[in-house]
């Protein structure tokens, strides 16, 4: 028998369930209130300082108990395409993760979502985020609170016992990074925001300044148009450039234009990079909440990344257009820090601009209309809503004028 069909059988028995199984109840009897409790638990049981630290605790404990690595498990071409296994359906159903595709084979992977995305995402879904909450804004002050609680935790020495399960859990490869040994970082973030080899992420056709690259490691979608990403991925309405980029006449400039959109998942090298070369003409930054940006939300009528804390880069591209990047802050994400991003500065293609602190986060570029082809892989992905995984430097597109 095909080799997929005995793999697609033998899933069939893995179910997920959920972690604490008394969340599943507060989801579905929307209990606003105790899901609140639970989200402040999650940031109690990660800081306090006697906390027991392991691969089910802290900041990265699962959403849901998945068996054999589920977010290391690759399905492949007959398996996805034709059968997705009984246990895998269950937990998108239930939003335990989501899948992604692995750019350089092809294959749907399944990635979980930690615990404390979860909570914060059903508390958006439920009727605080539709009625009460947005006018009181205690969702506001509760992702607020709990954000700046954790970051300031992962800035102290003590936050260090955080790091062994953090790699363990997520398969990290240290070796790639240019401080390997993790008993040399002297906290969290410290760790959080390594640096990576540069022979790790070389830059694609550095001396071709037409070809796109990735700004970060991360799951990248892309599309020829604002109007193509509300259609297939971005569901908030109040989703525009204006609101984005909070500056009318860039937002004018750049009407009708293309974007890339990063999410880095917590695992990933937290460092984003400029997509083309181009001279930083300003940098505005925007103060806002820090929703989850997980697919689960952004697909929902959630104003996510109009709403985020975040950072406009405006460059000055070497063909005379403007284009922008927007680093967008998200739950549990305590900054935003721009290391060689400084206005007036000429940045190289893959040059670093800046880094993140704790957290899943997005990059977000757009280019003026009809300066941008994107690989078509990518764009047939895009279309079908669901995102593709790529590693900094790598080629996503060229410029067509």
């Amino acid at each position: 028998m095909d080799e997929a069909v005995l793999l697609g059988q033998t899933n069939q028995k893995e179910i997920a369930e959920p972690y604490k199984p008394e969340l599943e109840e507060y989801i579905e009897n929307k209990d606003q209130d105790a899901l609140m409790r639970s989200f402040t638990f999650v940031i109690d049981q990660s800081t306090k300082p006697d906390a027991c630290i392991t691969e089910d605790t802290g900041i990265h404990a699962p959403s849901s108990k998945i068996p054999s690595k589920w977010h290391r498990r690759k399905l492949g071409g007959w398996l996805h395409t034709h059968l997705v296994p009984e246990g895998f359906r269950t937990a998108i159903e239930k939003k335990f993760g989501n899948f992604v595709i692995i750019r350089s084979t092809g294959e749907l992977q399944y990635e979980e979502m930690p615990i404390y995305t979860r909570i914060g995402m059903h508390l958006l879904f439920g009727g605080y985020y539709r009625g009460k909450v947005d006018n009181s804004n205690v969702m506001h002050d509760l992702f607020l609170k709990e954000t700046v609680r954790q970051g300031q935790y992962f800035t102290q020495p003590e936050s260090v016992k955080q790091i062994p399960s953090f790699v363990q859990h997520y398969n990290i490869e240290m070796n790639n990074y240019v401080v390997s040994d993790i008993n040399e970082y002297k906290s969290f973030n410290d760790f959080f925001t390594r640096a990576i080899l540069p022979s790790k992420r070389p830059i694609a056709e550095a001396d071709d300044q037409n070809i796109l690259v990735a700004a970060a490691d991360s799951r990248l979608t892309v599309f020829n148009s604002v109007d193509a990403a509300t259609t297939f991925w971005i569901k908030g309405k109040a989703f525009t450039l204006s609101n984005l980029l909070q500056n009318d006449a860039l937002a004018e400039e750049l009407e009708g234009g293309s974007l890339a959109i990063f999410r880095l998942a917590p695992q990933d090298y937290h460092r984003y990079h400029a997509p083309a070369k181009g001279t930083v003409e300003s940098i505005k930054p925007i103060v806002g909440t820090y929703y989850t940006v997980n697919p689960c939300t952004v697909n929902q009528d959630l104003n996510v990344f109009t709403e985020n804390h975040r950072s406009v880069i405006t460059l000055k591209s070497h063909h005379g257009f403007s284009f922008a990047v927007v680093s967008i802050g998200a739950l549990l994400v305590g900054s935003i820090v721009h290391t060689h991003a400084k206005e007036d500065k000429d940045l190289e293609k893959g040059q670093e601009m800046g880094y993140f602190q704790y957290g899943g986060s997005t990059v977000i570029a757009v280019f003026p209309k009809d300066t941008v082809a994107w690989d078509e892989d990518l764009v047939a992905n895009s279309k079908k809503s669901i995102e593709t995984v790529v590693t900094m430097g790598e080629r996503i597109g060229t410029f067509t004028v």
